[in-house]
């Protein structure tokens, strides 16, 4: 009987661990009255993390809470769920989808079978069902079982049109897409009152941007970019990877990077200069402010090629 209780202690000891983990993997940061961050890890996608390496929005009204992005597995949900009982007991009624990559959007269907409302562009479900499969694919390469359960689910209803205008639990609020960035059909949740805008993957803070072969591309995310700062002039930035953050913090971390990658990239790639050095080159000679974010050694060659790729 000593030896099974002390199993169950052990048990016991080791699943609380577990709670503690996950509840560590998303810190709620509060933004201002009933708004909050829910701030991922700046690494990449592990077990750990279920997919959630990324920044999540949180709203909580009268009726309910407003959450920005789903995460990426069923299990990503979890963790939202669990930094949300930080918060509040209160019940997510609404899920709006700021893009179509996978933490954006794959833990939609755990919160739906809870009654929660989706909510997303056009725009933007026209590329979440397109990499559907192939999102789907990547996580259960990555993550194996902690993927398992994981449903592709989309607005049912979605938003026609580049801008909604919508008012959930009380509180007003903008759904807004200024043209491709991370992703094709990439939007922002706007609060047009507290001029906070949760941006998704349209910025990133405190680590190096990602350029991928989504069908975006470098210039066009610089643009739409410059588009989304001076429309809105936002005062308080709830990014999709980082910290809350200002609008100069962004141009400095997203804004500025992708300007560099054009200014520096393009003319090499019309020149057909030799990419390997082209890219060994800029590397070397990234600016300070790029080569401190988390992740440049990491994703900055990558980012590069990409780029020379697009504009040759």
């Amino acid at each position: 009987m000593i030896k099974t209780f002390a199993k169950a202690l052990a048990c016991a000891a080791l699943a609380a661990v577990a709670v503690a983990a996950h509840a560590s993997v998303l810190q709620p940061v509060k933004v201002g009255d009933d708004i909050y961050a829910l701030v991922g890890p700046l690494g990449q996608r592990d077990v750990a993390n279920a997919g959630d390496n990324a920044t999540f929005g949180a709203i909580v009204t009268p009726d309910g809470v407003i959450l920005i992005d789903s995460g990426a597995t069923k299990a990503g949900a979890e963790l939202i769920e669990t930094a949300l009982k930080t918060i509040t007991p209160k019940p997510v009624r609404w899920v709006i989808n700021t893009g179509s990559q996978d933490h954006r959007w794959l833990g939609n269907a755990t919160f739906a079978a809870q009654g929660a409302k989706i909510i997303a562009l056009d725009v933007t479900v026209k590329v979440q069902q397109a990499n559907a499969a192939q999102e789907m694919q990547g996580l259960n390469m990555l993550l194996g079982k902690t993927a398992d359960g994981t449903v592709p689910m989309s607005s049912p209803d979605p938003l026609p049109g580049n801008e909604a205008k919508l008012k959930l639990g009380g509180i007003e609020l903008e759904l807004r897409h200024f043209g491709t960035g991370h992703f094709p059909g990439d939007a922002v949740v706007w609060l047009p009152k507290q001029r906070i805008a949760f941006s998704g993957d349209l910025v990133f803070a405190d680590r190096m941007l990602g350029v991928l072969d989504n069908g975006s591309r470098v210039d066009q995310w610089a643009q739409t970019f410059k588009t989304f700062a001076t429309t809105l002039k936002p005062e308080i930035i709830i990014p999709g990877h980082g910290k809350p953050c200002s609008l100069a913090q962004a141009q400095a971390q997203t804004g500025d990077y992708l300007d560099w990658l054009v200014r520096e990239v393009q003319p090499a790639a019309q020149n057909m200069d030799d990419m390997d050095k082209t890219v060994q080159r800029l590397h070397a000679s990234a600016p300070e402010t790029f080569r401190k974010l988390d992740n440049f050694e990491g994703i900055d060659k990558k980012n590069i090629t990409r780029a020379y790729l697009e504009f040759q």
